[in-house]
């Protein structure tokens, strides 16, 4: 991984150079990596514009996930045991599973459909 030129300046609690990512908790409202390419950086950025609430905080590994992202997004609380509130969290909180092919060429069809209908 070539080194982040914003590294030296930047202050986002959530930084892919740093070795203890995993360790790091980040609350909404906080600063996001600047970095191009950061997968948890877009989830952290749509997180602030749902408004969700600071009083949570997430962690890396919990950004990575696929979920859709509305303000009731709740994430951990931070006087919480940590690897309990992790597991019971993965567990609520199962993700986006991804479409099939056949499912993918269904929607398309009907999009075609609904297009030259329209």
């Amino acid at each position: 991984m070539t080194r982040c030129p914003h590294f030296p300046m930047c202050s986002a609690p959530l930084c892919p150079e740093d070795a203890n990512i995993e360790q790091a908790a980040w609350f909404p409202g906080e600063e996001v990596c600047k970095r191009l390419g950061v997968d948890f950086a877009h989830r952290q950025r749509r997180m602030g514009r749902a408004g969700i609430s600071p009083d949570t905080c997430f962690t890396a590994s919990m950004l990575k996930r696929n979920l859709p992202i509305t303000k009731t997004l709740r994430g951990l609380d931070p006087e919480r045991i940590r690897a309990e509130a992790l597991a019971a969290w993965f567990a609520r909180h199962k993700g986006r599973t991804p479409l099939s092919e056949e499912e993918k060429a269904r929607r398309r069809e009907r999009f075609q459909r609904f297009k030259r209908a329209g």
